[in-house]
């Protein structure tokens, strides 16, 4: 994504990547791309090349599982649906980083039917639905949480790095 920004005494032309296979762009990628680049910017203006931003979720689902399937194994195929890995059959999970760019809004009616595709999953309710750190309802009552130009969806849903994103699941 790219954008041209005026600094108050200049242009500055922003440039931000989004890599594939990558939650974050390597620094050599970003370093590279900013010299191929110099050789192109216009007299005048300035060049600045980074990573996309990553915004982490923070989502909970309410789940009702549907009489005579495990409520376990429904929660093991929500957690691989909804994580950003490739599945077994090499699908992408829901927030694998290549199913993301930038300014993708998420919406909750795509969120409600890959969790109603699962089979067992009778119902499904969305209780939180927002950027990390943030205490706003918005999103839940816009069905949409829209991002920026230069931003990133981002769910590791890994307990150990929360500020990456959580996945909550109520079943």
């Amino acid at each position: 994504a790219c954008d041209l920004h005026w600094t108050g005494s200049w242009y500055e032309a922003r440039v931000a990547i989004d890599q594939r296979g990558k939650t974050e762009a390597d620094q050599d990628l970003v370093d590279r791309l900013r010299g191929r680049l110099g050789r192109y910017r216009r007299i005048g203006h300035d060049l600045d090349a980074r990573g996309a931003v990553t915004v982490p979720l923070d989502l909970t689902l309410r789940v009702c599982v549907s009489p005579g399937y495990p409520a376990g194994e429904v929660r093991a195929e929500l957690l691989d649906r909804f994580g950003n890995r490739l599945l077994p059959a090499g699908r992408p999970g829901f927030f694998h980083p290549d199913n993301l760019t930038f300014g993708d809004a998420i919406s909750l009616s795509r969120i409600i039917a890959e969790a109603g595709a699962v089979p067992g999953v009778e119902n499904v309710m969305i209780e939180k639905f927002r950027r990390m750190g943030e205490s706003s309802d918005e999103a839940i009552r816009t069905g949409i949480l829209p991002l920026g130009a230069f931003e990133i969806a981002r769910l590791d849903n890994d307990r150990s790095n929360p500020e990456n994103g959580i996945l909550t699941l109520l079943i």
